[in-house]
């Protein structure tokens, strides 16, 4: 039997971190954090992990990808390379590249790629401090932390000025952070908890490994590389500092400090980008005077003097792609969340360059990759106000695709109309759904049937972000509702999918089903077992009920089964009527 990444390690590895997670919440401290850095259980499974990540089809600067990875020999092989470069400090230079920024176009960023002994020697380094250090970090920072994600900013923000009454914002940028971290500054931040030298110096050699770009070598005395699996956690251990700074100086305090408390504001983070609210222009540009001066002298950090702006929420800013802004009429005040200009032009400009795939590529293979960028773009900036944008995008791809199918066929726009405009089809199963009619652009199956059809964006359900959950992954009962809940959200998430379909534009059916499984939450009625993707039937309790009810009111009459329980009750349907018989 191999020897390589036995079934139980990720029990294993759990375990131990636990107990690391509960060390750091009673603020001990740990000294004798270099044994983990050999133990097989740490290297096998971030071993795993780093060729499962798509990123290991690049190369680093030794060439290998995972290809070269693939027998459980050349696994092991690897584990000796990851223990040396952990025992030695012997971290290699990362390959340099440059790639676009999301959401701001003609903006690059700089990428560095390691090689895989050294990604997976950082993973093994994260699954170290990172259960160490989730709670140490400011409840409201969000980027590149386990469970938490761009719309649980958004949302915060979006509570803060609609109900907090929280008008004017700070919109921060911090100039070239990832290039500009201070090695010492952090190993001194670091070492507040970490008094382990040994692991203090691997981390150091990480960082100083170097970079080559054009063929070139280059020191790296400052920064942390883009890139680098180890890199965004460091970031955030970085910027703490900052988050405690301001948080200090209202947040952390109690009801009656607050009342003391100069000047009120919130921080919210993800990564480097961070906005900060507060009541008054006035303390906006105090705020934004004292991050000047913290910045500097604590972090040796520059703010960028022409992004770092002073706003007001009525005018609106962007932020993680979605521009945010209060809306009002009257005695009325909405918070609105929208995609930024931007993020539509980005998107814009990427369909009509992807869209000339209808110039080359079969028809149906072309209408994938583009029903794939849709879904990306969609599955993003549902969790807004986006049904006025979306419409408008739908509109710019229909006559977009219309203009690439006269070019494809040579032929004029009737022509096209006539062979590659095609009804969503509400009522080929499903006469009793139709509720939206619409047309747009595709082509027949002729194998399979059916027609493969551009996807709208206006048929996806526009859904808010929850608030994030304050429960600590790392802990055993807190990390057992996180997953529920996330397995709970994956299952929704599939039924709400289903409304996109080759022959459909929407239909209600799926998100009744979405609807029951969330009423249930996320648990079969006949067994009590959790229900699971693929093997879930959403079924109505009397077979006549959709019939003898009006379509607003089936939801009180279905049930979600397990796949068992579903075919336990078809077959004892079955023997009644045979019985009746």
């Amino acid at each position: 039997m191999s020897t390589f990444a036995q079934f139980s390690y990720g029990e294993k590895r759990f375990e131990t971190q636990t107990r690391l997670a509960r060390r750091a919440i009673e603020n001990q401290t740990f000294s004798r954090l270099h044994q983990l850095l050999r133990w097989n259980v740490l290297i096998d499974l971030s071993i795993i992990k780093v060729l499962r990540n798509s990123g290991s089809k690049t190369p680093g600067m030794d060439g290998k990808t995972r290809k070269d990875y693939t027998t459980d020999r050349q696994k092991m092989e690897l584990r000796e390379q990851v223990k040396d470069i952990l025992r030695h400090y012997t971290s290699s230079p990362v390959r340099r590249i440059y790639i676009p920024k999301p959401h701001k176009v003609h903006e690059k960023r700089p990428l560095g790629i390691p090689n895989i002994a050294d990604r997976a020697a950082q993973d093994v380094v994260r699954s170290i401090l990172e259960p160490i250090y989730e709670s140490k970090q400011h409840p409201h920072s969000y980027g590149f932390r386990p469970f938490r994600c761009t719309h649980h900013a958004i949302e915060r923000i979006r509570w803060l000025i609609g109900q907090q009454k929280y008008e004017w914002i700070v919109e921060m940028d911090i100039k070239g952070f990832f290039d500009a971290v201070n090695h010492d500054i952090l190993i001194n931040i670091l070492s507040k908890y970490i008094r382990d030298k040994k692991l203090l110096k691997v981390i150091r050699h990480m960082l100083e490994a170097g970079l080559v770009y054009d063929g070139e070598f280059h020191e790296t005395d400052l920064g942390v590389p883009q890139g680098g699996i180890v890199s965004p956690l460091l970031g955030n251990i970085y910027l703490t500092e900052l988050d405690n700074f301001i948080s200090g100086l209202y947040e952390c305090h109690t009801k009656w400090g607050r009342s003391k408390a100069q000047i009120p504001c919130f921080i919210i983070r993800y990564a480097d980008d961070a906005v900060i609210l507060c009541k008054s222009k006035e303390d906006a540009e105090i705020l934004k005077e004292m991050i000047t001066l913290f910045l500097g002298e604590s972090l040796q950090l520059e703010l960028s003097v022409e992004k770092t702006l002073v706003t007001h929420v009525d005018k609106g800013f962007d932020f993680l792609g979605f521009n945010i802004r209060r809306w009002k009429r009257q005695n009325m005040r909405k918070v609105l969340v929208k995609p930024s200009r931007k993020a539509v032009q980005k998107f814009k400009q990427t369909v009509s360059r992807d869209s000339k795939m209808l110039l080359s590529l079969p028809g149906i293979e072309a209408i994938k990759g583009l029903n794939a960028k849709i879904r990306g773009f969609a599955e993003y900036f549902r969790r807004g106000n986006s049904k006025e944008v979306f419409r408008d995008i739908d509109h710019y791809l229909w006559w977009l695709v219309l203009h690439r199918l006269t070019q494809r066929t040579g032929k004029s726009r009737s022509y096209v109309a006539k062979t590659h405009l095609f009804r969503y089809n509400m009522d080929i199963n499903h006469p009793q759904y139709r509720k939206y009619i619409s047309r747009n652009f595709g082509f027949k199956d002729e194998g399979n049937g059916g027609v493969h059809m551009l996807d709208q964006l206006q048929y996806y359900k526009i859904e808010y972000p929850s608030k994030c959950s304050q429960k600590h992954p790392y802990v055993k009962e807190d990390r057992e509702q996180l997953d529920s809940d996330r397995k709970l959200n994956e299952l929704l998430r599939v039924h709400q999918k289903r409304f996109l379909h080759r022959l459909f534009g929407r239909d209600n059916w799926f998100s009744f089903r979405t609807d029951v499984v969330k009423r249930q939450k996320g648990y079969c009625v006949g067994c009590r077992r959790k229900l699971t993707k693929g093997y879930t039937h959403v079924y109505f309790q009397d077979s006549s009920s959709h019939l003898e009810h009006p379509e607003d009111e089936w939801n009180e009459y279905l049930i979600a089964l397990c796949i068992s329980c579903y075919k336990r009750k078809q077959r004892k349907e079955r023997l009644q009527k045979q019985i009746a018989l």
